[in-house]
């Protein structure tokens, strides 16, 4: 028995706090996309304009199909990643893994924020030429590095600091998120997750039982709305919403 109930909270979006950017030569304006300064201050806002301007990969084929994967949209990629390293400092300084990572959404805010080291790791081999493309164009180049491979076959030869990922929702592979979350816990420190929540809320006290079996523990599991576009033929409205939890974790490593 737990002695202390996991928060559950709402995913605030658009919050204005400023971050203190040390480390990195890259921050964003409204002014101007990236500016080369050494020191600089970093509002959400900045770092969801600058995600929204990166090119996204939306051609998902037949095997996307099958995995049920879906692109994290910036604003939430941002909100998530800013909360990351305001309330935990798990960005800054930091080895950060991005898993299923498509486009690069999380590895690029990782960068903007002060990442030391980030590695995005996919199947698609197309996205990961988009994922390369948004490093040249963000100036982060030196920091980013993306790999073509399947997470199962993932063996990093040092403990990453922090994960993140978006995995595959397992509507259609059942078990298909359970694969992503049990390699982010015998590689990283801090894993950051996205999860459907199930009709009632039933899926969290699985996951959370999993996680405790794996040898991990659930902080903060914060809920909100996933808008998916229409991207596969069996998808009937332009986009509809999906209620999903975010989980931090923390591994035995």
């Amino acid at each position: 028995m737990r002695s202390t109930p996991i928060p559950i909270l709402p995913l605030e979006l658009g919050f204005q706090i400023k971050l203190r950017i040390t480390g990195t030569e890259s921050c964003v304006s409204e002014s101007s996309s990236v500016l080369n300064e050494r020191d600089c201050f970093m509002r959400l806002r900045d770092l969801e304009m600058a995600l929204q301007s990166l090119q996204r990969f939306d051609a998902y084929d037949k095997e996307s199909f099958i995995l049920d994967a879906y692109p994290t949209p910036a604003n939430i990629a941002a909100t998530i990643l800013f909360s990351a390293e305001m309330d935990h400092g798990d960005i800054d300084g930091r080895v950060v893994f991005d898993l299923g990572c498509g486009d690069g959404v999380f590895a690029h805010g990782a960068a903007l924020l002060g990442a030391e080291q980030v590695i995005g790791v996919d199947l698609h081999n197309e996205s990961l030429r988009v994922a390369q493309n948004n490093s040249a164009q963000l100036g982060t180049e030196d920091r980013t590095s993306f790999v073509l491979g399947d997470v199962n076959f993932l063996t990093p030869k040092k403990t990453i600091d922090t994960v993140f990922e978006n995995p595959p929702f397992g509507t259609r592979n059942r078990g298909a998120d359970m694969v992503f979350l049990r390699k982010a816990l015998s590689i990283a420190k801090v894993i950051y997750s996205i999860h459907l929540v199930g009709p009632e809320g039933k899926n969290r006290p699985f996951l959370s039982s999993k996680i405790e079996e794996l040898g991990g523990s659930v902080t903060q599991i914060e809920n909100f709305q996933f808008p998916i576009k229409a991207i596969y033929h069996r998808h009937q409205k332009e986009k509809h919403l999906i209620n999903v939890d975010l989980y931090r974790v923390l591994s035995n490593l």
